[in-house]
């Protein structure tokens, strides 16, 4: 392809792009004016994708500013009805989040961090199970990153008091390269805290002796001692 060629591609991409997002309400400048207002529909991955020229990843990024200020405007709205006394409980709550944050990772479904805080300003706004499907097609889409089933993990520990999916989504978690230092550690409280005793001493047995660190061995002597067994000093 020749330089001017690609030049101009890129330009009719660009403005395609901008387009489309200016046309669906997406220019920040207006945020100053007006609150944001969402489309009654949003245009789909297949659409921005041919009307981006292939630039999928710009549009993504695009679509992630459109969602944080989503969040944002519809956060002050909130705010704002709740001190005027004009704020009803019944209001639907942040009911295009997940949309906007499915275009996204649709866009781009290698964008972690959409993901991420995607999934952690759903989990923020009560949304639990837009939150879980953001990370299960997360971690659907890059099956060896770590991130994702942790962080499910975590909102089924957190949030959702589940202890068995939390479990089930840590040992996965703790078979991927990259995870949090703490994850070995919280697998087996979860084996003790769902009732499974015997796993749960003999994942902490295997950890005492595949460890060096004696801060480690103590931290699992005490996990041992509230088990009823007692490991070598």
């Amino acid at each position: 392809m020749k330089r001017s060629d690609l030049l101009w591609g890129s330009v009719l991409g660009l403005a395609l792009a901008g387009s489309i997002l200016v046309a669906h309400g997406l220019d920040a400048r207006e945020r100053v004016r007006r609150p944001l207002e969402i489309p009654p529909y949003l245009p789909s991955p297949t659409f921005v994708r041919y009307a981006s020229f292939g630039y999928n990843g710009m549009a993504a990024d695009l679509m992630w500013i459109r969602a944080t200020q989503y969040f944002g405007a519809e956060l002050d709205r909130r705010v704002a009805a709740r001190k005027a006394g004009t704020f009803r409980e019944t209001e639907a709550r942040y009911q295009f989040l997940y949309p906007l944050l499915d275009l996204t990772v649709s866009l781009d479904p290698q964008f972690i961090g959409a993901y991420r805080w995607g999934g952690l300003l759903l989990t923020v706004v009560k949304r639990y199970d837009d939150a879980i499907a953001l990370y299960e097609k997360g971690y659907a889409a890059n099956p060896d990153r770590w991130e994702m089933p942790h962080d499910l993990g975590r909102l089924y520990f957190l949030d959702l008091k589940d202890y068995e999916k939390a479990l089930y989504w840590w040992k996965i978690t703790l078979d991927i390269p990259g995870h949090p230092r703490y994850i070995p550690r919280f697998v087996p409280r979860l084996y003790a805290k769902t009732g499974k005793r015997e796993m749960a001493i003999q994942i902490w047995i295997e950890l005492f002796e595949a460890t060096d660190s004696e801060w480690f061995r103590g931290v699992i002597r005490d996990e041992l001692k509230k088990l009823g067994v007692k490991v070598g000093e």
